[in-house]
Formats: C-alpha cells, structure tokens, sequence
C-alpha cells in the first residue's frame, strides 16, 4: 500500500481517450514521455510504450506510488484498452488511481497556453458523431482551471444558438471544426482543433486531489446522461431532450 500522498516519488500518467498513446512517468525527480499517435496506436503499441518507459527509469511497474488516468469520455476502445492496463498496474503495485475526465485532460493539455494569450474561460468539444458533442467549460482562474459546466452530452444545433462563454474564452477539441459550429470558431481567442492529449499535464493533479481504488478506474460513458442546454430566460419553456 501507499505509505503517503502527500509526495509520491513514482507516479505514471495514461491518457489513451483520443488520437494519441500518451504516458507520462515522474520518477526521482525526473519526467519520462512516451507519447505517438497514428490508427491502432492504443491496441498496437501502448504495451511496447510501457516497457520502454520503465526500461528508460530503471524501474520495476511495482514500484508505482500512483497513477493518473483520463477516462473518459472518448473513444471506446482506446479507454477499455487504456484503463484495463491501468487497473493492471495499479493492483500489481498496490497503488491507487486518480481519475479524471478526459475533457478536463484537453483543457490542461493547453492550460499554459491558454493562460499566456489572457483568456478567462474555455470550452471543450469532441465530437461524438450522430451530430452530438462531449462538451465541458472551464474558467481559468488563479493559475488553474475550475469547471464551469461539467462534462454532458448536448447536440451541434443546440450549441450552434449557445452565446460565447465570455469576451475572452478558448475553443478546444475537433468538435469545434463541425461546419454549423464556424461561426461560433470564429469568435474564440484561442484555438486548438486536436483530441490530442499530453499526459505530462496531468502529473501535477497527483498533488491536488485524492485518488481511489484500481476498480473504480472504468471507462466514463456519457450516454443516458442529462443534456446540455443553455440558459433560458424565466418562463421560456425548455426544449425536452
């Protein structure tokens, strides 16, 4: 078992929610990267990845204090193949997990970049096809990021009528490339069109909050959810989902 939080000395970062195959290890004081993306990259390589990055840090996966894992949403196969390794290496080292949204991964992926141009909110989109989105929004604020609204399901045509999040606010995710949704690119500060996610972002969050069990690290669907709807004005009936 973990002796103490407060400081782990190995932790490994996993986000295979998108695109990319990305692992991050913190280790003696040192960050460690194995990061590609291509078709196939999670199913193809992530265990290749992985012996490669504890070969480089002369280190035994046993010796893990914790991980951190995006899980969700994305792509399907790529969170089963990703979590299912995580659980893996979680228990074979007695190490606990912390989850979190893959949304919320984008956003950090891009925090500092977000934060140099001046922005004060941030909207995330992934597409998730049959004309729906992953959406979540984040205000940028002290140096970090809160969400505003937190990760749902809406559709491109309610997003399409959605005010902007702020006067100063960011686009990130393929989701924001959909054609209804060019107007609403067109107003944004800052723009990053990829599902790529850096799991290098998320080693720091290792030190903020509490991580769980291997067996709640599961993949997060957000099908069956409540959707996302923009605020009404009082007595303005609200379209039903």
């Amino acid at each position: 078992m973990l002796g103490s939080l407060t400081s782990p000395s190995n932790v490994l970062a996993l986000d295979t929610s998108g695109p990319a195959c990305s692992l991050a290890l913190s280790t003696e004081g040192q960050v460690l990267e194995r990061h590609e993306t291509g078709a196939r990259i999670h199913n193809e390589r992530l265990l290749a990845l992985l012996h490669e990055l504890f070969r480089e840090a002369a280190l035994s996966p046993r010796a893990l204090d914790c991980l951190v894992l995006s899980v969700g949403p994305g792509a399907f196969t790529g969170l089963r193949i990703g979590t299912s390794a995580a659980q893996a290496l979680a228990f074979a080292a007695g190490a606990p997990v912390l989850c979190i949204s893959s949304l919320e991964a984008l956003a950090l992926t891009h925090q500092a970049a977000l934060a140099a141009v001046g922005l004060s909110a941030v909207e995330v989109l992934v597409d998730a096809r049959m004309g729906e989105l992953y959406r979540a929004t984040f205000k940028l604020a002290g140096g970090g990021l809160e969400y505003r609204d937190e990760d749902q399901i809406t559709t491109v045509e309610t997003l399409a009528e959605a005010p902007a999040l702020s006067s100063r606010w960011g686009l990130i995710g393929d989701g924001q490339d959909l054609p209804a949704l060019a107007p609403r690119g067109a107003e944004a500060g800052f723009r990053e069109p990829s599902n790529i996610v850096r799991a290098r972002a998320l080693l720091p969050l290792v030190a903020q909050r509490e991580p769980g069990p291997p067996e709640k690290a599961v993949p997060r669907y957000l099908e069956g959810r409540v959707r996302w709807q923009p605020a009404t004005a009082p007595g303005t009936p609200v379209p039903s989902a």
